[in-house]
């Protein structure tokens, strides 16, 4: 069975949402940051970068969160369901999973530590990266504007799934460059109403 190493963040969500999408059988393997488990020697020999999440399947272990969703995709996916069997819009999936690793993960996570940093904040990173996820949210507004998209690539990818769990949170926050722009909401909106998506996001429980 696909084992599932992984924690209460928005990477491991990412998971866990592409495993119910697929219907796929999964055990999860709950790793508790806090306790650092991450930097146990049993973690370690799955993912020397100590993070989560892990997938573990057929005893490959993957882990960084966009190879895991190509792994699934590529090998589960016959229907197309997280990845298009068009091969332009597969690129584009593949293309907007690309661009929230390299881009809006990265951002938010370093917005969101300025944000929580006890005592004096650092104003200026908190304008800097929140100016520059201002800009990124005008980037995916642009796209879903393309065509009046529904999702990133027309339909529902992987590249609207690596996303959601990381702009979930700043829209629940109510974060203006999220609350202004009425696409984004809509497009944030549809995907939680999925029931895999909802059934993703409560793992691990």
């Amino acid at each position: 069975m696909i084992q599932l190493y992984t924690s209460t963040t928005p990477n491991g969500r990412k998971i866990s949402i592409a495993l119910e999408e697929l219907g796929l059988a999964y055990q999860v393997e709950r790793i508790d940051l806090q306790a650092e488990e991450q930097f146990t020697d049993a973690f370690l020999a799955l993912n020397p970068n100590h993070k989560i999440p892990v997938l573990v399947d057929d005893g490959q272990a993957i882990w960084e969160s966009g190879a895991i969703l190509l792994h699934l995709g590529e090998k589960y996916d016959s229907a197309g369901t997280i990845l298009p069997k068009d091969p332009t819009k597969r690129m584009e999936a593949i293309q907007y999973a690309f661009f929230q690793t390299g881009g809006v993960g990265p951002n938010l996570g370093r917005f969101g530590a300025a944000v929580r940093k006890e005592g004096d904040k650092n104003q200026e990173m908190i304008e800097i990266f929140g100016g520059e996820m201002d800009r990124l949210m005008g980037v995916l507004d642009r796209i879903l504007a393309d065509g009046d998209r529904d999702y990133l690539c027309g339909e529902y990818s992987i590249g609207d799934i690596m996303h959601f769990p990381w702009l979930r949170i700043a829209q629940n926050l109510g974060v203006d460059w999220i609350t202004s722009r009425p696409r984004i909401v809509a497009w944030l909106d549809r995907i939680a109403e999925r029931p895999a998506v909802e059934r993703g996001m409560a793992v691990p429980e």
